[in-house]
């Protein structure tokens, strides 16, 4: 497919995604409103001119759709502005100030809550009706026939682990079934739109050579080379898939240790960069001898047996050409796994508590000096949506909208004028002095609010702009 349809899909997705989420938003408000009594002239999705308005025969409230896609509202009697020129007011009763306090929190709240569920919803649909790309559940053919597939097995004490089934160039192994340790690391890399992640150590003890016949070190430095793909949903080759950082004289854990880690990696340098090898400005025949070690699993029931179990060394040699590790006929392929109706609960059991904490994270960080890079826009958002992608496919998508269904109810209950949590605060206010704030000032408290909004996102979308280039 060629890349600007991409582009448009993805900016297509986009759109409706945040379509959904302010519709449902709004829809909070208005069916609980509505409950109440209180008298609703329109409800918008998106703002600026009317591209489309309907009110059916009868009713009160004008269903609107606008140019501009981001945002929407619904006009409520009682606030500011709300009454249409040429209209007559509705009676008193019908105003969202005369109703009960409690009342007048639940309709402030209805949207950010309905975000929260279509939240859990989203995430849901991604582990029930998608398929899992594992990085950890995939396969390699090599040259020689050899297939290298990878699962994740338990009675490793869920570390991850590389079947190899059915070696050509080695028949004595052809009937048996190994594994090769790859561990999780705990110390992350970055990954799309700043969020790290954790690495799998493919191996360690890692050297380079000056040319493809090894026989003069490149440097004296011991490599560990870990497995970080740009993409798990299409086949790779394993040389664009790998990263290579300098040894560390960090201590090794015990459990790594047991899967025979010598050595870990040295993420990041003094200065907080990322540390690893830089193929680009490499030169061309540079190789990389990774070792990697062969377990008989029929053996290896736990992690202790996992050493004393090893068969042989498999070696990669993946040398520097054009300024990337070439993959030498190793190739990573695609694995996906569909969750059955328990195992999607189960996930999604998971994947609701990473969501919340990377959304809490992400508050947390605002007021950071790193905070302001962690911060996208509608632009930002769209530039990830490829990266997203590539790292899981549709479910990931789902989840990624998911995570920002959940954001934006977080973000809407900020006590800031404009936002929800600004109305509930005036009202727990007035409710708690039984003294109404004076509806200029709440005007002009609001007014303001709204544009330093407007000024905060035509910010982050500058900032997005720059980051593309």
């Amino acid at each position: 497919m060629p890349v600007w349809i991409e582009w448009i899909l993805y900016i297509l997705i986009v759109v409706v995604m945040l379509g959904v989420l302010i519709a449902i938003h709004e829809a909070g408000h208005l069916a609980t409103a509505k409950m109440f009594k209180v008298y609703c002239f329109e409800y918008s999705i998106g703002m600026g001119p009317k591209i489309f308005s309907k009110k059916r025969k009868g009713g009160e409230t004008t269903f609107s759709l606008r140019a501009i896609p981001f945002g929407g509202y619904v006009a409520m009697y009682g606030e500011e502005g709300a009454v249409p020129e040429g209209m007559e007011e509705p009676p008193i009763e019908r105003s969202l100030n005369h109703i009960a306090k409690w009342k007048k929190a639940i309709v402030l709240v209805a949207g950010v809550t309905l975000n929260f569920i279509l939240g859990l919803t989203l995430i849901y649909i991604g582990d029930q009706a998608c398929p899992i790309f594992y990085s950890g559940r995939r396969g390699a053919a090599m040259e020689d026939g050899t297939v290298l597939s990878v699962t994740l097995d338990t009675t490793y004490d869920a570390d991850i682990l590389a079947y190899i089934d059915g070696h050509k160039a080695k028949p004595e192994h052809e009937a048996k079934n190994y594994v090769v340790n790859l561990p999780y690391y705990e110390s992350p890399v970055p990954g799309s739109q700043g969020q790290t992640e954790p690495i799998e150590l493919l191996a360690w003890d890692v050297r380079l050579y000056t040319n493809a016949s090894m026989n003069e070190f490149l440097n004296d430095t011991l490599y560990v080379a870990a497995y970080a793909p740009s993409t798990v949903i299409d086949r790779h080759g394993l040389g664009d898939s790998i990263m290579l950082f300098p040894s560390s004289d960090e201590a090794v854990p015990a459990n790594l240790q047991k899967l025979g880690v010598t050595h870990l990696p040295k993420i990041y340098n003094e200065k907080g960069e990322l540390n690893s090898f830089d193929f680009k400005n490499s030169a061309d025949g540079v190789t990389a001898r990774l070792p990697v070690m062969l377990v008989n699993r029929e053996n290896a029931r736990d992690v202790d047996q996992i050493l004393p179990n090893s068969v042989f060394l498999e070696e990669f040699h993946l040398s520097v050409k054009n300024g990337a590790l070439g993959s030498d006929g190793v190739h990573v392929e695609v694995i996906r796994y569909w969750n059955s109706f328990g195992e999607a609960w189960q996930q999604w059991a998971k994947d609701v508590p990473t969501a919340c904490g990377a959304v809490v994270k992400g508050f947390a960080t605002l007021f950071t000096p790193n905070g302001w890079r962690n911060i996208s826009g509608i632009i930002g958002i769209t530039a990830a949506m490829p990266q997203i992608n590539a790292a899981g496919g549709a479910r990931m998508v789902f989840f990624y909208a998911g995570m920002i269904s959940i954001n934006l109810a977080f973000f809407n209950l900020l006590p800031f004028p404009g936002l929800d949590g600004w109305s509930l605060l005036v009202t727990a206010i007035e409710g708690a002095t039984r003294k109404k704030v004076p509806q200029k000032v709440q005007g002009i408290v609001s007014t303001v609010g709204l544009f330093l909004l407007i000024g905060l996102m035509v910010l982050i979308a500058v900032k997005d702009v720059v980051a593309l280039f």
